[in-house]
């Protein structure tokens, strides 16, 4: 049976908070007030089979009361389950599946799937697939967007869940975007790390004695050893790196001087970049609309940094440190030299 929040729903919501009142109310009279305070119009017959099945689906002790007629919980610490009643919590079932399907194929979705039938009553099917809502423009007003993603193998979930949860070093072959060929990696795997639409794992190279991080669509020929590692307490990516530019960092951390104006400006000083992040107006260079800033902080993600002040164009360039600065300089030189 699937989860459905319907005008039905709305009712056993209604019928379920006036019998666990414990006011024992007759059939009429809980019409009366499910119209009343609920605005929901029902009639006699249809009262009847709203209680029959509440009472045959999902198992609610209803019975009345012998002297007055009145309808009772034969135990009193009876509610009809949320999941089943609110709305709200419908279009949250509704957004953790949306978000749920960003992951699905892999560990976590299993995971995630078997909390949501942990949270059923018994027979009842309460699951990640099963999560059905109206059809209404306001339920699709909350989605997540991005760049497709390549689909990752299902054997290599298999095999990266299991050297997780048992600590067991991993081979595969490679090619990073320093490279121009595959190589052979054998690699400590620490901890799955979802970043702009892509997967990656973390992880420490056992021949490079190195942390790195690898995109699970590019890794081939994946096998798992007999080879068991000890967890390192300091295994946890966040412990490397705020990670405000994704998950790529270095040992060094270096302060950032960056100067941006227009729309570049107005969404930097809406977010959080770095440590010790301070934004100053620039009065030196204000902009074509006076709305230039300095925006500085200190991190560890240098080519991130790199990477995401090009991609402001004339709208950004860097000030410090020289690494930066120097990186700018050589792209718009190649830029330049490019005939069109």
């Amino acid at each position: 049976m699937a989860v459905d929040f319907t005008e039905k729903a709305k009712r056993f919501q209604a019928i379920d908070e006036i019998i666990a009142s414990g006011r024992k109310l007759k059939w009429n009279q809980i019409i009366s007030e499910m119209n009343d305070k609920y605005g929901l119009q029902t009639s006699k017959s249809a009262f009847y089979r709203d209680i029959e099945e509440l009472q045959e689906k999902y198992g609610a002790p209803i019975d009345t009361d012998f002297e007055s007629s009145g309808y009772f919980y034969t135990d009193p610490k009876y509610r009809l389950p949320r999941f089943y009643t609110d709305e709200n919590a419908a279009k949250a079932a509704k957004l953790i599946k949306t978000l749920m399907d960003m992951v699905k194929g892999n560990p976590l979705y299993k995971e995630a799937q078997e909390v949501f039938e942990s949270l059923a009553i018994e027979n009842h099917d309460l699951t990640l697939e099963n999560i059905k809502i109206n059809k209404k423009p306001d339920n699709d007003r909350i989605i997540f967007v991005g760049a497709p993603n390549t689909k990752v193998p299902a054997e290599t979930w298999r095999i990266i869940d299991k050297a997780l949860q048992e600590n067991r070093v991993i081979t595969f072959d490679y090619i990073s975007n320093a490279d121009k060929e595959s190589k052979f990696r054998q690699v400590q795997p620490w901890q799955l790390i979802f970043d702009d639409g892509n997967w990656n794992l973390h992880g420490l190279d056992v021949v490079k004695n190195a942390r790195r991080r690898y995109s699970l669509e590019k890794i081939k020929n994946l096998k798992i050893t007999n080879d068991v590692f000890t967890l390192p307490k300091d295994y946890d990516f966040r412990n490397m790196t705020r990670g405000s530019f994704g998950c790529m960092c270095d040992d060094a951390y270096l302060d950032y001087k960056i100067h941006l104006h227009g729309y570049a400006a107005r969404y930097a000083q809406t977010k959080l970049w770095g440590d010790n992040q301070t934004i100053t107006p620039d009065k030196k260079n204000p902009g074509p609309d006076g709305d230039g800033i300095i925006l500085s902080f200190r991190t560890n993600q240098l080519m991130c940094v790199q990477r995401w002040v090009w991609k402001w164009a004339d709208e950004a360039f860097p000030l410090a440190p020289k690494e930066l600065v120097d990186d700018w300089k050589e792209k718009l030189e190649r830029v330049n030299a490019i005939e069109l």
